[in-house]
């Protein structure tokens, strides 16, 4: 039996089958003979998404047979990418022509067909998150139909399969605008908590790329400041001490250690936290775009992000803070605030708002059930609206009064697919299919 587990190990699936296409041809045979057999489709990536978008006992198709790079515009620096490819391979394939992307989050584990289809994002007012920077697709739809769609082509279409969920069609192709190779000058310093909450977003309109870790409970954070710099500009290692130790205690081993003591000695919580602020330093480095922005995470984890109005951090983050002062400190696990400027990517977090983003997360067997409840309801009451790849507990209803596109997604889907074929029960609730 074909077992599918995502990152977390907090979706298990038994699909009938996992199949493969390593080509359109391929995959059109494999779509039509699903229907035929009335399987649902759903389309997996790296699997990164905590909730259960690609959950299915029909068929999960697989498309790292479609990696790698189609074309590229020397003029527009539009790169036509193979929707199976892994962001951590864009660098190397952009490397021959000098190109970059234009931001990136802290994970680079995703294809780009499901980072975009979920609405992965980086940091920075300045820009976007990844579905706004796509210029064109190629999808397979329910019919067999391999269509393309741009702004000037299948515009609706276009418009909507930016961020679409896996619920329109198969993507097989997306054409992103890149920008030229950049390095990045990433500075890291911990500041007063207090100082940064208050300052973060007047300093976020001046910085490229400003973001901050705040383990709860504690008087400080870790600030994270990524500067452009010219392509040749030449790198600098930083502090390899301060390096590993900061990575270890943000990502990986020392991160996983304490928060293993901590889900089995939940008293113990607040002290570790104050421990592991204590330990990071201050830090900087020179390095290309893809190293600055992305670290390793090897601990299992689940998170729940939302994107608030700017003006409404401010009351968030003293709720939030106020939650631990008031019910102790549970949770052993940094948060991380983050911004993304506007676009008009149809469910996109940040449609029509420059948005600031809160995420927590929680170790995979701590002992904090009722803490994302509890943070949702801050967020919710303040107008935020969920990353789609991550923890919420949203429904149709609320969603189309969160999004102004909401509704024309939910038409275009039911008449491009009126079987449901790409659907599985998570998404007929989720748009009210």
């Amino acid at each position: 039996m074909s077992t599918f587990k995502n990152f977390a190990r907090t979706v298990r699936a038994h699909p009938a089958a996992i199949n493969r296409p390593r080509s359109v041809t391929e995959l059109s045979q494999y779509l039509q003979q699903a229907a035929a057999r009335h399987q649902p489709v759903r389309t997996v990536g790296a699997g990164h998404s905590f909730t259960p978008l690609v959950h299915t006992d029909g068929v999960l198709l697989n498309l790292d047979g479609f990696q790698g790079i189609e074309e590229v515009d020397a003029f527009t620096h539009e790169v036509l990418f193979r929707a199976g490819t892994r962001l951590w391979q864009v660098p190397a394939l952009l490397k021959p022509f000098h190109l970059a992307l234009e931001n990136m989050g802290d994970i680079d584990r995703q294809s780009i067909a499901g980072a975009i289809s979920t609405g992965t994002h980086g940091t920075g007012l300045k820009f976007t998150g990844l579905s706004a920077a796509v210029t064109g697709v190629q999808i397979m739809l329910a019919d067999g139909s391999h269509v393309r769609a741009s702004s000037q082509e299948n515009p609706e279409l276009f418009e909507a399969s930016r961020l679409g969920l896996g619920a329109l069609g198969v993507l097989t192709h997306v054409r992103m605008r890149c920008v030229p190779h950049f390095m990045i000058h990433a500075a890291e310093s911990i500041e007063p908590i207090g100082q940064i909450a208050e300052s973060f977003i007047d300093r976020a309109r001046h910085e490229d790329h400003l973001e901050f870790f705040w383990f709860p409970g504690t008087s400080k954070a870790q600030v994270k400041i990524n500067t452009r710099l010219d392509g040749q500009s030449p790198a600098k290692k930083p502090n390899p001490v301060a390096q590993w130790l900061n990575d270890e205690l943000l990502s990986n081993g020392a991160l996983q250690l304490l928060s293993s003591v901590s889900a089995a000695v939940p008293g113990s919580t607040a002290k570790l936290n104050a421990v592991a602020c204590a330990a990071l330093s201050d830090r900087s480095s020179i390095a290309p775009w893809s190293e600055a922005f992305t670290s390793p995470r090897r601990v299992r984890f689940t998170e729940m992000e939302y994107a608030l109005p700017l003006d409404a951090f401010a009351e968030a983050f003293t709720r939030v803070r106020g939650y631990f002062e008031r019910n102790g400190v549970e949770v052993f696990f940094p948060i991380e605030v983050r911004t993304a400027a506007a676009d008009s990517t149809w469910l996109g977090t940040a449609t029509g708002r420059d948005s600031v983003y809160i995420a927590v997360h929680r170790y995979i067997r701590d002992q904090a059930p009722g803490y994302f409840a509890a943070m949702e309801e801050i967020f919710r009451s303040l107008g935020g609206r969920p990353h789609w790849g991550k923890e919420h507990s949203l429904q149709a209803a609320e969603l189309a009064r969160l999004y102004p596109k909401f509704s024309d997604f939910a038409r275009l889907r039911e008449t491009l697919d009126p079987q449901g074929l790409f659907l599985n029960p998570y998404l007929r609730e989720l748009l009210g299919a």
